[in-house]
Formats: C-alpha cells, structure tokens, sequence
C-alpha cells in the first residue's frame, strides 16, 4: 500500500492539486478579513442580534455556510484532479496491470483525496486564529471550536468525497463529474433549509458548524454528533461500493 500512496503522490507533483489545497481555506479567510475590516459596524451589528458570545463566535457562524459551500467544491476539483493524473495520460491501463489489487490502488486514491481536505482544513484552523488575532478580537481563543469546525468538515463530507472519486474515476470527461459536485454544493444549501431535508447527505456539510443559531441566539450545534455518525457510516458504504465497482470494471 505504501508503494501505491508514494507512487500517486509522484504523479500529483505535477498536478495542480497542491494549489487548491491552499488557496480554498485562503478565499475564505480573505472574505472574512475584508468582510470585518471594510464592514466592521455592521458585523457588530450583526453579531449583537445574533446575540454571540465573543467574535470568535460570529466568526465562527459566519463562515459555516461559506466553507459549507466552498469545502464540497474542494472536494470536487481535487477528486477530478487526482483521477485525472491517469486519464489524460491514459495510464490507467498500466495501472491496472501492476501486481497490486485494484481495491488499494482505488483506497490510495481516496487517501490522497482525504489528506489533501485535512491540509486544507489544518490551513483553516491556523488562518482563522492568525485573522482573529490580527483583527483584535477579545477573549481566549476558542481552540476547541475551531478545530471542530474545521476537521468536522472532513467527516461530514465523506459521502461527497466517496462519490465524487467515484464519479472521477468513472468518467473520463471530467467536466461531467465537476458539473455533478457544482450542482450538489448548491443544492445542499437549500436542502440545509428545510427541516427534513437538511437531513440528506448533500445538506450535512453547510450545517457541521460546531455552532449554530438558535432561537435565543448562537450557541452549540446539538445535532453534530448525529451528521458525524451518519455521515462517516454512509461516506465508507459509499466507498465501499465504489471500489467493488472499480474492481470488477474492464480496463479504463
């Protein structure tokens, strides 16, 4: 398995793939800089109706549904880029004919693909304190909350992660596969809205915030452990299935 990693981790030294693994947590964090920079009132404003314990809290809040939207496009570009390093060079023939089983070079893939989201979500984490200090916000920062916000996300996207790799490897016209995550990452905004289907996977990243707001103002998402649990039960079925699938394929 060692083998398999280091020699997808070759292949995507040439990728652009190392690229987006910065820049996503860096657009969002540069949103927010200049969001309270440039709107400082009404930020407080907003942060007072919402009745936030501190900054840190709002801010907290704030980016749950633009890294809600931002995480499972990640999720799309990086799975067509780790495909994609077999398909434009129609290499996966010479894959396949390795001594190796189909299965691990198939879990090498969503390895890449889950590492890649935890640099980013580390990223994320490391910016998010670096902006609320530059900005001056009060108060202790919340280590525990920042860390959940960000790594909570890798758990809730699995089911997005498993099928956009699956959807990768399948189809060769990548396009397809970019345009599938595109149309899923908004569709699971307007899903998060509403009481029951903001229980389907598609609507589970934008609501894995660790906090929420409530009806007396922001405070601990109460459902978190449940979109955890379900999603990593039906992000492994979905990896499971996608890589019996690609095991019993023809040759790509």
């Amino acid at each position: 398995m060692k083998q398999v990693l280091h020699g997808d981790g070759l292949k995507l030294k040439r990728s652009s793939l190392f690229v987006v693994i910065v820049l996503v947590p860096l657009v969002v964090l540069a949103y927010e800089w200049l969001n309270i920079t440039y709107r400082g009132e009404y930020v407080q404003k907003q942060a007072d109706m919402f009745k936030a314990s501190s900054m840190w809290q709002y801010l907290l809040f704030d980016n749950s549904m633009l890294f809600g939207l931002g995480f499972p496009l990640a999720v799309t570009i990086m799975a067509s880029i780790i495909a994609n390093t077999e398909h434009q060079t129609n290499s996966w023939k010479q894959t396949l004919v390795l001594p190796v089983s189909r299965i691990k070079i198939y879990f090498s893939k969503f390895i890449w693909l889950f590492n890649s989201l935890l640099v980013t979500a580390t990223i994320f984490v490391i910016g998010m304190v670096a902006l609320g200090k530059a900005l001056g916000f009060e108060g202790p920062v919340p280590w525990g909350l920042l860390i959940g916000d960000s790594y909570v996300m890798l758990l809730t996207a699995m089911p997005i992660m498993s099928l956009q790799l699956w959807l990768s490897i399948t189809y060769k016209n990548q396009a397809f596969s970019i345009l599938i995550g595109t149309v899923s990452s908004i569709v699971g905004l307007f899903l998060a809205a509403g009481t029951a289907t903001r229980w389907l996977p598609l609507a589970y990243p934008s609501q894995s915030s660790t906090v929420i707001l409530q009806y007396d103002g922001l405070g601990i998402n109460p459902d978190l452990p449940v979109f955890i649990v379900a999603n990593v039960f039906v992000g492994m079925l979905l990896l499971i299935i996608g890589a019996f699938h690609f095991k019993k394929r023809d040759v790509l």
